[in-house]
Order: structure tokens, then sequence, then C-alpha cells
């Protein structure tokens, strides 16, 4: 992580995050929601997601959520803290499929050395999530 951190004074308006790309399986879908404690039967229980309706399980909102933090912040690197996260999601993130997150700096301040970053998530039935991001970089010894 910290190798390709991100130095404050060479982040510029519109560059681009690495991508990031998350194989979805059952088992990271139900470890997921077990680590999160949401225990709700679609995140975990294949017979019965699809009894609600549901392919087969799909992750849950704090594990998109996780999946954006960890663009920005393997990106950001370890001197940096999230401040905050904000986000909509779209269309369901099944097990069996792909989820591939990008990421934007949309601002930058330099009196608070934030970053405001814009993500979207996409797997193969369309626009998963989108999202905006503050993360906090502080001041490294390298700058």
């Amino acid at each position: 992580m910290g190798e390709t951190a991100a130095r404050f004074s060479s982040i510029q308006m519109g560059q681009q995050l690495p991508e990031l790309r998350v194989p979805v399986t059952v088992t990271s879908v139900a470890a997921a929601a077990i680590a999160t404690r949401d225990y709700q039967p679609v995140h975990h229980d294949l017979e019965r997601a699809r009894l609600l309706g549901s392919e087969t399980v799909f992750t849950s909102t704090h594990t998109t959520a996780g999946y954006l933090e960890r663009l920005v912040l393997q990106w950001a690197g370890p001197s940096a803290f999230l401040k905050s996260l904000k986000l909509r999601l779209g269309v369901a993130n099944y097990a069996g499929d792909e989820l591939v997150l990008a990421g934007q700096v949309t601002a930058i301040d330099a009196a608070t050395r934030q970053v405001s970053i814009a993500a979207v998530g996409r797997n193969s039935r369309g626009e998963h999530v989108t999202a905006s991001l503050v993360v906090h970089i502080k001041e490294s010894p390298r700058e």
C-alpha cells in the first residue's frame, strides 16, 4: 500500500485512481456480511435469496462501502484518513460477477490537505454504486 501512496503535492484535479477489480463470490459475499453483522439471508443463504426473488446472494451496502474505502485508501496510502463517504446503490452486485471500481479527484484543498473523489463501481449488469469520498492526507516524511 505505502509504496504507491499518493503524495499530496503531486495530486492533480481530474487524476484517475488505479482501478480496483473485485471478484464477487458466494464466500466473499457471506464472509463480508457476517463481518459487518448483516445477517439478512440475501447475503448468505442461497436458497432464501432465490426464494425472495434474487438470482443468488448479493453484497451488502456495508461491503460496497468497504470496497470504496479500499479503492481510495490503497491509492492515498497509510498516512491517509477517510473523512466522509456518501454512496448511492444501483443494480445488485451478485455472486459470480466482478465489481470494477474507478475513482477521480474532483477537488483538492491544500489548507486542510483534503482530497475529494468521485467513484463509480460497475458490474456486468451496469452501475452498482456511485459515491463521493473525502480523504485527508497527512504530511509524509517524503514531502
